[in-house]
């Protein structure tokens, strides 16, 4: 990778962990609920640009395996690593990211018997109040929003995903190789 692929991947990774603005204190998705539909192997991921097309290049390659229901790789700069996953409905998941201050949450689409994935990392500011307060979330200072269940994780979620269904963004895909 080119010294300035490399910057602009960082940035990249750095602008999702910061959008990822669903998160708990504690894990939501444990070993006995998470789900683990992704294929071992080879791995190839992509960031999108806002309006919706990947970047030209690949800005992460290794390999991806699954290991006590987590998606690990034992390359450098894998930016889910330790990453659950739980079903919401049929090729929906939940992720789950673990942060220096606990974890983060986003909604992972998987395509091709486990082979592509892409994800969206919700923003709860762009989920409307009635939403919120029907969910019990509430819109921190500093654009976060708390959860503290799995089942208020999946009931937002839902809410998020239908209130956003005709303007969702893909923020990144992942390609399995070999």
């Amino acid at each position: 990778m080119t010294p300035g692929l490399a910057r602009a991947a960082a940035a990249v990774i750095a602008a999702l962990a910061l959008s990822a603005c669903f998160y708990s204190h504690e894990e939501l998705i444990g070993f006995w609920g998470a789900d683990t539909p992704l294929q071992d192997g080879v791995w190839v991921h992509t960031p999108t640009h806002p309006d919706g097309t990947e970047w030209g290049g690949f800005t992460w390659r290794g390999e991806l395996r699954d290991q006590r229901r987590r998606y690990v790789s034992p390359d450098a700069n894998f930016p889910h690593q330790n990453a659950r996953l739980r079903r919401l409905h049929e090729d929906i998941y939940l992720a789950q990211v673990p942060g220096e201050a606990g974890y983060g949450y986003g909604v992972l689409f998987v395509y091709a018997d486990g082979a592509i994935a892409s994800y969206h990392m919700p923003d709860c500011s762009a989920l409307h109040d009635t939403a919120r307060e029907e969910t019990g979330v509430e819109l921190e200072a500093e654009g976060y929003c708390r959860l503290t269940s799995l089942d208020q994780l999946e009931t937002v979620m839902r809410a998020y995903l239908d209130a956003r269904k005709d303007d969702l963004v893909i923020d990144g895909v992942y390609r399995r190789e070999r």
